[in-house]
């Protein structure tokens, strides 16, 4: 599965919610997490944001870690699709990577743009939330 920014960020930084479900349920091995580089840029610029730093108190330690499971424990997708469905580059990014690594699920909390696609190529675009009950978690 594909986590968008929200949803990996919200996960890290709430011990619960439904982000916070997946991210466990990736840890016990139960889902794939797929990144591409982008994604693994966007994740950490986004913790290295000062009011995500503030509101959670995360420290460089902390980051050292996510960077350390990114790029140990997810599973690497290079992107070869240009995909161009959004507002947001960023988006874009996330969505290509989807299809590039051949996801099943794609989660977002972006209703404006993502989730308002409903699916890419076959790959249903759903809330944290949804993911949690379709995958029984």
């Amino acid at each position: 599965m594909v986590l968008d920014t929200n949803v990996f960020i919200s996960g890290l930084i709430s011990g619960s919610g439904a982000p916070a479900h997946i991210l466990h349920a990736i840890r016990q091995k139960k889902a794939i997490h797929l990144v591409s580089d982008p994604i693994v840029e966007e994740y950490l610029r986004v913790l290295d944001y000062p009011r995500i730093r503030k509101f959670k108190g995360i420290t460089d330690s902390f980051v050292g870690d996510v960077a350390a499971y990114l790029l140990h424990q997810s599973e690497r997708v290079e992107l070869t699709s240009k995909i161009q469905l959004s507002h947001d580059p960023d988006d874009d990014v996330i969505l290509a990577t989807a299809v590039d690594g051949k996801a099943t699920l794609l989660l977002s909390g972006d209703k404006t743009d993502s989730l308002s696609l409903g699916a890419i190529q076959g790959i249903p675009i759903v809330t944290a939330r949804e993911a949690v009950s379709k995958l029984k978690l």
